[in-house]
């Protein structure tokens, strides 16, 4: 899934659940049953953390709380004729010399705290995997990454592609669905910032994509479900790290659906090549498109709405209407 989570919730998110997956424990059911309860609650912890953490705002696109015109304490400093002169002005070319280098210092900040977080899930996945004993340290006794399985991978994309086309064309009339892409679009601002960097975005796309891909497949395929297959086989397994995958990307309640169902889609690859490394591909992949999609289409819209996303429903400061611009000259 594309990262919509803060990377502080990243960061608990492996914390929490690798703190119960190495619990010591006899490769028993009911001690599997405490550790599934444990990661669950975890999980729903993580919940709670999404939800009242996810408006991260960016200093390139951060929306203010407006001033009423009708406040006392309000006043113009100067004329609003000259205010509106200088709005309809102002271009990104004009003030590029003064904002590329803070939106460029802080874009590198919340990518490399990003990846940062992302890449905590390989040494967790190796330490869990080796002290549950499985093979290959979690990456499975098949997994090899060769031609064919990055093929397999690529291919298997396609359906994640055509569900989220459906998906877009189904968006306008679903609310729900609205907010699951202002929280991709919120994320992609926060790190790829306002204006459009298509080659800066690709090489920002391939790197978060990458150690997503590598990194979550590894602990949810490669160690949790593996682990729990063998106590509860794969059905049970299967479900289980969906859910529970779909409660850590809860960042509304539609998208913790649909990365759970993506979770499923990449455990049943898993289990049907036996090679770690085709979901690990597909993840990647798909993610990597996603973003480039979320940042092609947040940069054509409008400051405005650009600020509106990022508020995440929160007033933003409003346009002077030319009705007040034009009461305003009078008085």
């Amino acid at each position: 899934c594309a990262p919509t989570r803060p990377p502080a919730g990243q960061t608990v998110n492996a914390t929490l659940l690798s703190a119960t997956m190495v619990l010591p424990f006899r490769q028993t059911k009911s001690s599997a049953s405490i550790l599934v309860l444990l990661c669950t609650l975890c999980a729903l912890a993580s919940t709670s953390y999404a939800f009242s953490h996810h408006r991260h705002v960016p200093s390139s696109v951060r929306a203010v709380q407006p001033t009423p015109l009708s406040s006392p304490k309000w006043r113009p400093a100067i004329k609003v004729s000259s205010l509106r002169t200088s709005l309809s002005s102002t271009s990104d070319d004009a003030d590029s010399s003064k904002t590329v280098q803070p939106e460029t210092i802080n874009d590198l900040q919340n990518i490399g705290t990003l990846v940062g977080a992302q890449t905590l899930l390989v040494p967790i996945s190796i330490f869990v995997a080796n002290m549950l004993r499985l093979p290959n340290r979690g990456l499975g006794s098949g997994f090899i990454l060769n031609s064919a399985a990055t093929i397999q991978g690529i291919q298997w994309t396609i359906p994640l592609f055509v569900i989220a086309g459906i998906m877009r064309v189904i968006e306008p009339y679903s609310p729900a669905l609205q907010d699951v892409t202002k929280a991709t679009q919120r994320s992609v601002l926060a790190v790829m910032g306002s204006r459009r960097r298509p080659v800066f975005a690709l090489l920002v796309s391939i790197l978060l994509g990458a150690v997503a891909g590598w990194g979550e497949e590894w602990l949810f395929r490669g160690v949790f479900q593996t682990s729990m297959s063998r106590l509860f086989g794969e059905g049970i397994a299967l479900g289980v790290s969906g859910v529970v995958f779909g409660l850590l990307h809860a960042v509304t309640p539609v998208y913790a659906l649909l990365a759970g169902a993506a979770s499923l889609f990449f455990g049943y690859l898993y289990n049907t090549y036996g090679n770690l490394a085709v979901p690990m591909v597909c993840h990647a992949v798909y993610d990597i498109g996603a973003l480039m999609w979320a940042h092609w289409s947040v940069t054509a819209l409008t400051k405005k709405e650009q600020d509106e996303i990022m508020a995440g429903g929160v007033s933003v400061a409003p346009i002077l209407s030319s009705e007040t611009t034009n009461q305003n000259d009078d008085e």
